[in-house]
């Protein structure tokens, strides 16, 4: 069986109906991971995990 691909979402800002919509179209028959670049509940992003998912994904998106 092929291996599923893997696509990661980079959220800028909390999203919204919209982007949700979208991610969740863009997403079908991909493995997802979301990584939220604000900060939450006072922890800020890990830049080099994000730099290591980058290059481990197959297709990353960006939300503003």
């Amino acid at each position: 069986m092929p291996k599923r691909k893997k696509m990661l979402h980079v959220l800028k800002t909390p999203t919204d109906d919209l982007q949700r919509t979208f991610m969740y179209t863009l997403s079908l028959g991909y493995s997802c991971l979301q990584i939220p670049l604000f900060e939450m509940e006072g922890e800020a992003p890990d830049y080099d995990e994000l730099i290591d998912l980058i290059f481990d994904f197959d297709e990353v998106v960006c939300w503003w």
